[in-house]
C-alpha cells in the first residue's frame, strides 16, 4: 500500500482531534502499510484501533495524487483568475476530483466550474489531469486479525479433581485436569469492547488446534506454515531446520483420556524434542505474534496491541524487520496497525518509507470529557519519546558499535554482513566443525553515523580522556557513548602528508582492544568497492524511465555487455563518476535519449565527481538479490567484512 489518507466516520471518532484542530478528526493522514500508534497510558490508542476494526471497507485518498490534483486545480484557477484557488483537505477529495473533472472535460457553469475554453491553456491542463489516476479508492477488508494483550502460547487447564497423598513414599493419586475449551480471553474482549464478530481475535489459546489443522490442511496452508518454520529457523536456531507439531500427551491413569495438549519443537541435530513451554518466553511471545501473520490470507488487516510484551528490544526490531522485509509476508500485501509503548519500534521509521507513526495524547478540556489529540509525526522526530516516558538512561547499549560516515556506508556494511552471515550459515550446515556465531543488530552491534570530518571532534584515547580535562571540554569522549567501537573511514585518496592524511594516521595509531579503526586506503569512496556484478543488479534503476517502459530487457542486456568490458577495479582510486562516465558512453542512446540518467557530478573543470544518489544506491544494494560470492570477488570487501564480524563476536585480530 502506498501512503494514503484514510477517511474516517466522524460519528465513531468524535473524541479524537487531529493536531490543533477544533473539530473531530475526519481523516487520518498518511495511512501506510505499517502504522504505529504510540502514546502514554489512557491516551486513546487501543480504543482508536478497535474503532477501526468496525470498518468493513476503507475509503482511501492517494496521498501523492491528491497533492498533484490540489496543485493543478490551484494553478489552473490562478491562471484562469478564478476565485476558487484554495487547497483542499483530504476529506474533500471527492469535491476536488469533481472540480478536476469539470476542468478536464471543459464544462461551463458557476464560479466553481470554470469554462476553460476561454483560455489558451486548456489542452495543457487537460493532458495533465488525464495523467493522474486513482485518486480515491475503496478497500474492501477481506479479513481482520486482532492480536490483543490477552494472549498466550499455551492451552489453559483447570483442576478437575485434586490428588491426595497415598500414604506410601513416592506414591500419590494424580490430580485430574480438564482443558478450558472456550477462548475465555476472546470472550472477555468481545464482552467488554463489543468487537465485530467478523474480526478474528487471536489470543493463542487455540494455537495447538491451529497448528494441528495447518499441518493437516491443503498445500497452500502447509506452505504458509513452512514459511513460518523457516522464519524461526533463520532467526533463532542458526538456520537449522525447525519442525513444529501438535501432539496429545496421554496419561494411562486417566484411562487413555487426553489430559494435555503439547506443541513440540524439534531442532535439527538435537537429540531431544522440546515442548514449546520449555522455550524462552521471548521466543514464545514472538511465535504468538508472527504465527497468525504468516498464516493470514492476502490483503488482511493485522491489528496488534503492544507487540513488545515479553520481547527484548532486539527481538522487537526483529519482529518489525520481518513484517516489513520478509518476502513471504510482503507477497501477502498485509496492512498493520500497531499500538505500542516501546521506543524501540520508532527507529524502524528512519529506514522505511512504508511506515507511519501517530502520537496520541490526552486533550485538555474544561468539561473533563475524555478527548485525544493525534499527531502524524515524522520519522526521527524524537519529541514523540515524551509520550513514552523515555529518558536517555532508559535505553541499554548494544555490545559494540560500528561507526560509519553516513547512512549509505551503513547500508553497504549491513549488506556485506548479511551475505557473509548467510555464507557462514551454509558452511556450518555443510561442516559442523566450522566455527560460526550468529549476530543480531541492536543486540550484538549497533551503527553510529559520525558524518565524515566530524570525527576530529571525538576523543578515542582513554588516557587522554582521563588526563586532559581542557580537551574534553571541547571534544567528545567517544568511549562514553560506546565501550567497544569499530570505526570505518574513507581515505578520499588523501595524501598521508596532508592534514587529513595525518589525521587518519593518528586515528589508526589510537587502535586498542576496544577501539579498532579501519581506514580504506587506496579507495576514494566505499562505492568504489562495488564489483561489476553488483552494478549489473542495480544500475538499471538509474536509467531513463521513459525508455525502460519499452526497452527494459534490451537495456539490461546492454548494461551486462558494457560491464563485461569496463572493470570497476581500474577506477578504485578515482571518483565513481569516472567509472560511470565510461559506462554512460558505451551504453549510448535509444531513440535519441541517453540511456543512463545524470547520476554523477560533473565539476566545473569537466572532471567527474561522486555519485549523486548515494542513499538510493546503497538501499538498492542492500535489498538486491546478491550472493556472498559476488562480494568475495573484491578482496577488500572480504577483508573488511571479516574484520567487522570478528570485532563484533569479540575475536582478537591477528597480529
Amino acid at each position: 500500500m502506498s501512503a494514503s489518507h484514510l477517511i474516517l466516520e466522524e460519528s465513531l471518532f468524535k473524541d479524537y482531534y487531529l493536531n490543533d484542530e477544533t473539530k473531530p478528526i475526519k481523516c487520518l493522514p498518511n495511512f501506510n502499510t505499517i502504522n504505529i500508534i504510540v502514546g502514554a497510558n489512557n491516551s486513546g490508542k487501543t480504543r482508536f484501533m478497535r474503532e477501526l476494526m468496525v470498518f468493513k471497507n476503507f475509503t482511501l485518498v492517494n496521498a501523492d495524487n491528491f497533492d498533484k490534483y490540489n496543485d493543478l486545480v490551484s494553478n489552473f484557477n490562478r491562471d484562469a483568475k478564478a476565485k476558487s484557488g484554495k487547497h483542499y483537505r483530504p476529506e474533500y477529495a471527492i469535491e476536488l476530483l469533481e472540480l478536476a473533472k469539470n476542468i478536464k472535460e471543459q464544462y461551463s457553469g458557476n464560479e466553481r466550474k470554470v469554462n476553460i475554453n476561454r483560455f489558451g491553456f486548456e489542452a495543457n491542463y487537460r493532458a495533465k489531469f488525464s495523467q493522474i489516476k486513482n485518486l480515491i479508492s475503496t478497500l474492501e477488508i477481506i479479513k481482520s486479525i486482532y492480536i490483543p494483550t490477552l494472549r498466550t502460547a499455551h492451552s489453559l487447564f483447570q483442576i478437575k479433581k485434586e490428588g491426595e497423598a497415598a500414604g506410601r513414599a513416592g506414591s500419590s493419586i494424580p490430580t485430574e485436569y480438564s482443558k478450558i475449551s472456550k477462548d475465555i480471553y476472546s470472550n472477555t474482549l468481545v464482552k467488554y469492547y463489543n468487537i465485530n464478530n467478523k474480526v478474528d481475535i487471536f489470543t493463542g489459546l487455540h494455537l495447538y488446534k491451529e497448528i494441528l489443522n495447518a499441518r493437516n490442511s491443503e498445500k497452500k496452508t502447509r506452505d504458509k506454515f513452512a514459511a513460518f518454520e523457516s522464519f524461526l529457523s533463520k532467526c533463532f536456531f542458526d538456520g537449522k531446520q525447525v519442525d513444529i507439531v501438535a501432539k496429545f500427551d496421554k496419561d494411562e491413569n486417566e484411562q487413555g483420556k487426553n489430559t494435555s495438549e503439547l506443541i513440540l519443537v524439534h531442532i535439527e541435530d538435537e537429540k531431544e524434542t522440546r515442548e514449546l513451554y520449555k522455550l524462552g518466553d521471548g521466543i514464545q511471545a514472538i511465535i504468538i505474534l508472527v504465527y497468525k501473520i504468516f498464516m493470514a490470507e492476502s490483503n488482511s488487516f493485522i491489528y496488534i496491541d503492544e507487540p513488545e510484551l515479553n520481547l527484548h528490544p532486539g527481538m522487537q526490531r526483529l519482529f518489525l524487520e520481518q513484517i516489513s522485509t520478509n518476502k513471504d509476508l510482503k507477497k501477502k500485501n498485509l496492512t498493520y496497525i500497531i499500538t505500542t509503548h516501546s521506543n524501540h519500534f520508532l527507529d524502524l521509521t528512519i529506514e522505511k518509507e512504508n511506515v507511519s507513526i501517530y502520537a496520541f495524547s490526552p486533550k485538555e478540556t474544561k468539561s473533563g470529557e475524555s478527548q485525544f489529540v493525534i499527531r502524524n509525526v515524522n520519522s526521527g522526530d524524537n519529541s514523540v519519546l515524551k509520550h513514552l516516558g523515555v529518558n536517555n538512561s532508559s535505553v541499554f547499549m548494544a555490545n559494540c558499535s560500528i561507526w560509519v560516515e553516513g547512512i549509505s556506508d551503513r547500508n553497504y556494511i549491513k549488506s556485506f554482513l548479511k551475505l557473509y552471515l548467510k555464507y557462514l550459515e551454509e558452511e556450518k550446515r555443510e561442516d559442523n566443525k566450522k566455527e560460526y556465531k550468529s549476530i543480531k543488530e541492536d543486540i550484538d552491534f549497533a551503527f553510529f553515523e559520525y558524518a565524515g570530518s566530524n570525527i576530529e571532534h571525538y576523543v578515542f584515547d582513554e588516557e587522554i580522556a582521563e588526563q586532559e580535562e581542557d580537551l574534553i571540554e571541547k571534544e567528545i569522549n567517544s568511549l562514553a557513548l560506546s565501550n567497544r567501537i569499530f570505526l570505518l573511514a574513507d581515505s578520499d585518496n588523501a595524501d598521508k602528508r596532508t592534514k587529513k592524511g595525518k589525521r587518519l594516521l593518528k586515528l589508526e595509531e589510537a587502535k586498542k582492544d576496544n577501539f579498532q579503526p579501519k581506514v580504506i586506503w587506496g579507495v576514494r569512496e566505499i562505492e568504489n568497492l562495488l564489483t561489476n556484478e553488483v552494478w549489473k543488479k542495480v544500475l538499471i534503476n538509474f536509467c531513463e524511465k521513459s525508455l525502460l517502459k519499452t526497452y527494459k530487457d534490451e537495456i539490461q542486456s546492454k548494461i551486462d555487455e558494457v560491464l563485461n568490458k569496463v572493470d570497476y577495479s581500474n577506477y578504485t582510486s578515482k571518483y565513481i563518476g569516472d567509472f560511470l562516465n565510461e559506462i554512460d558512453k558505451k551504453l549510448g542512446k535509444i531513440d535519441g535519449v541517453n540511456i543512463l540518467n545524470k547520476v554523477y557530478k560533473i565539476n566545473k573543470d569537466g572532471s567527474f565527481g561522486t555519485f549523486i544518489y548515494k542513499r538510493e544506491l546503497s538501499e538498492l544494494v542492500l535489498n538486491a538479490d546478491l550472493d556472498w560470492s559476488v562480494y568475495k570477488e573484491n578482496p577488500e570487501i572480504e577483508e573488511l567484512t571479516k574484520e567487522i564480524y570478528d570485532f563484533i563476536i569479540g575475536k582478537k585480530p591477528s597480529a
